[in-house]
């Protein structure tokens, strides 16, 4: 449950959902490290990429909470959120969150290139004219929710690719951490899903559970996308085993090789036991939990396999 914030201060840190937004900025990163890794690091680009990455993503977030404070006032996890809990005035988050997500924009346009800058501002519109209106129209929400989400990695790439001319590029690899994060997004969702649907009830978003309160559903979803999560994991493994990669870890040394494969396994044995009806409930937690580790670990060492 989120607690209320006591400041001002407090209170704007909160509506910019930082565990979110800093999601967003390592995504982001790691797209931009792990394409063309050989290639020189631009201090000006990197920092224009994490910090704009991070006022858009906190932004989105303020918006958000501007727009769902109705329903947040219904739900017991979001009910002291800074707008139901009366700590700032709805008309403030909205401006906040307009000048964070124009900052970010302007800060990634300019200090990247235009491909980049674009992106990011194609997450904000998606993310708040499209996911956020359909959360209480359909369930399908979440699959379209899945599309902002996945979209920071090729921000990154869109940034390391175009250092040095006016328009970025989005590589293979770019593409590969798309899908991935895409794909990971869905269990990640139905798991909370499940442990949350009395609330989602309450505040009126038509998620997966609301619609089909057994959680079957949401199992066969998390169950569809987990599978080529790890295809997807596996496909970037083998760019380790191409004849172009220099890296010293490459082919079976490669350290992501193994941990994506034992995370996989993993997130995998878990998803198989909240398909099973009288052990949804119990899984749903754990597999939220596993779900939240298994992102950083994979991106954080793929991000240095590739790097040395």
């Amino acid at each position: 449950m989120s607690e209320r914030a006591g400041s001002l201060p407090a209170a704007l840190w909160e509506l910019t959902k930082p565990r979110l937004s800093f999601l967003s900025v390592l995504t982001a990163l790691a797209g931009y490290f792990c394409s063309n890794p050989q290639g020189l690091t631009d201090a000006r680009v990197l920092v224009s990429l994490a910090v704009g990455t991070a006022l858009a993503a906190g932004g989105c977030g303020a918006l958000n909470m501007w727009w769902e404070s109705e329903a947040d006032a219904r739900m017991e996890r979001t009910k002291n959120r800074p707008i139901p809990a009366k700590v700032v005035h709805p008309g403030i988050v909205l401006l906040f969150g307009g000048t964070l997500c124009i900052a970010g924009v302007t800060l990634v346009w300019n200090g990247a290139n235009a491909l980049a800058g674009f992106l990011t501002l194609a997450t904000i519109v998606s993310y708040l004219l499209f996911y956020t209106p359909l959360k209480s129209v359909t369930s399908w929400c979440t699959l379209v929710g899945s599309l902002p989400g996945a979209i920071p990695p090729i921000i990154g790439t869109a940034a390391k690719l175009g250092q040095g001319h006016p328009n970025g590029d989005i590589d293979a690899m770019g593409w590969l951490l798309f899908a991935l994060l895409f794909c990971w997004q869905i269990p990640h969702f139905m798991a909370l899903a499940v442990m949350c649907r009395d609330d989602y009830a309450r505040g009126g978003f038509k998620v997966a559970t609301v619609d089909d309160p057994s959680g079957r559903s949401a199992s066969l979803w998390a169950m569809a996308f987990i599978i080529p999560m790890i295809f997807v994991a596996g496909k970037i493994a083998m760019t380790f085993f191409e004849p172009g990669y220099t890296g010293h870890l490459g082919g079976f040394k490669s350290p992501f090789l193994w941990i994506s494969l034992l995370a996989g396994a993993w997130f995998f044995k878990l998803s198989l036991d909240f398909a099973l009806p009288h052990r949804r409930a119990e899984v749903a937690k754990p597999l939220f939990l596993a779900s939240i580790l298994y992102l950083p670990v994979v991106l954080l060492t793929l991000t240095l396999n590739r790097l040395f």
